[in-house]
Order: structure tokens, then C-alpha cells, then sequence
């Protein structure tokens, strides 16, 4: 009975710290991200960032193309003036393609960014659509 008692007092959070909660999210690009590209889904992206005084953004993980069952390690570097976040990828293999990739979007809500990644390699060029999520 007790433990109905204490959940019944329980407060839910209010619209205010929903809010700020979201707020303090988009503040910062630091944290684990991943990207898929679609449609069709031939590219996820894993990586963590770290983020620096004055919006530096840095970090390293993995790409994956569908084609290829192997990931890729890659290495990230950036910037971040809220809400523009501005990412160059390093270490891609796409097609067959060693290529770097550019991304630009507006990080303004919690589902993600969509932008053109485009993918850029010795005589090769290739701009697929990405969706980036903060998890």
C-alpha cells in the first residue's frame, strides 16, 4: 500500500522541464550519434563527439555500407554553432570509393538532422540524403 501511496505522489514532469530538458540536449552536439542514409539505407553511421569551448566538435567510430559486411572506421571534426552543425568525415569507403564526406544541418529538435551528405574521392563524387540522431 505504501509503495501505491508513493507513486500516486509522484510528480510527472511538467511541459517547463520537458522543455528544458530538450533545450539542454540541443545546447550540445557532445554525446554518442548515429546516421542511416535513406531511401535506400546503403550507409549507417556510428561515432561519438566530443564537443570544445568556442563549438569545436570531434570524434571517431564506424560507417558501415550495406554492400560490405565490414565497418569502416572513420574520424569526425567539426563545428557546432547552435543550431548549425557542420561535420567532415574522414576514413569512408563508399562504392568501392575511399571518400571523405560534408555535412551540413540545423539541429533543432530531438528527431535528428536531415541534410545531404556529400561524398567526394579521387574522380568520384556522390550526395546521399542522412538522418543523424543524437541517442
Amino acid at each position: 500500500m505504501a509503495s501505491l501511496l508513493a507513486l500516486a505522489c509522484t510528480a510527472s514532469p511538467t511541459e517547463r522541464d520537458i522543455n528544458e530538458s530538450l533545450a539542454e540536449q540541443l545546447n550540445s552536439a557532445h554525446g554518442p550519434w548515429s546516421g542511416i542514409s535513406y531511401p535506400p539505407e546503403t550507409l549507417t553511421l556510428d561515432f561519438m563527439l566530443a564537443q570544445q569551448p568556442g563549438g569545436q566538435v570531434s570524434g571517431s567510430g564506424s560507417m558501415r555500407e550495406s554492400a560490405n559486411a565490414a565497418a569502416v572506421p572513420i574520424t569526425v571534426q567539426g563545428t557546432f554553432a547552435r543550431p548549425r552543425l557542420t561535420l567532415s568525415f574522414a576514413g569512408m569507403v563508399y562504392d568501392g570509393n575511399a571518400v571523405t564526406g560534408a555535412f551540413a544541418g540545423d539541429y533543432t529538435t530531438a528527431g535528428g538532422i536531415v541534410g545531404p551528405l556529400q561524398l567526394t574521392g579521387d574522380g568520384y563524387t556522390k550526395t546521399i540524403t542522412l538522418l543523424l540522431q543524437e541517442r
